[in-house]
């Protein structure tokens, strides 16, 4: 028999620990003695310690998947509820930014009053205030704080001109999702969980609800 694909795998949490949720199985019998399974996610961390250790415990993994396609279609159809949802990933994404361009700038500041200062000690040096020997070891060390800023500098740069552009739009998540409701269904089950993998960040279980983060793709 094929084995059963678990489309949440590796995207499914536990809320209330943290922990991602595994897939596994149960067995049962038939009142005429068959056995058959039952599949589910189970909290990893109920695994190695017990089943007190975590609210969540399980889910049963056809319900729980159920939900998750469900909401995605509900989703693509609600315009209100999807600017709004887009909305909050732009807030969190300039959130983000916020202390790296902080950081950036600080940095930027300190490379200025670096080059101030080896323009300093060379117009010492004309003055005569100073050695040769000395003008080169300062400059020498005021370059190499310079290098390991301005390395520092760059990669933080690089950063904020990635995060910049991942700037969420609304009619771009809606078209990604509208698509995946006409297709999902005719897909295989393991095409099924890489097109979950492929929209989904992670899907969060709570004893009462689901929450789910979704790409922009």
């Amino acid at each position: 028999k094929t084995a059963r694909v678990f489309l949440l795998k590796g995207l499914l949490k536990c809320s209330d620990c943290g922990s991602f949720m595994t897939p596994h199985y149960t067995q049962k019998r038939h009142k005429d003695g068959s056995v058959y399974r039952i599949s589910y996610y189970r909290c990893t961390k109920t695994m190695h310690f017990n089943n007190q250790a975590c609210r969540i415990k399980h889910m049963n993994a056809d319900h729980v998947e159920r939900m998750v396609v469900q909401q995605l279609a509900d989703l693509s159809q609600n315009d209100a509820y999807l600017e709004m949802s887009v909305e909050e990933l732009n807030r969190d994404l300039t959130r983000k930014l916020e202390p790296l361009e902080s950081e950036a700038k600080q940095l930027r500041k300190r490379i200025d009053e670096i080059e101030l200062e080896i323009g300093r000690y060379v117009k010492a040096l004309g003055l005569g205030k100073i050695s040769v020997g000395r003008l080169e070891k300062e400059i020498s060390r005021l370059e190499g704080d310079k290098e390991a800023l301005q390395k520092r500098y760059d990669e933080l740069q690089r950063r904020i001109n990635e995060e910049a552009v991942r700037d969420y739009n609304a009619e771009i998540v809606k078209r990604n999702l509208q698509d995946f409701r006409k297709v999902f269904s005719a897909l295989t089950p393991k095409e099924q969980a890489e097109a979950l993998q492929c929209i989904l960040k992670d899907v969060i279980a709570y004893p009462d609800k689901l929450a789910l983060e979704v790409f922009e793709l």
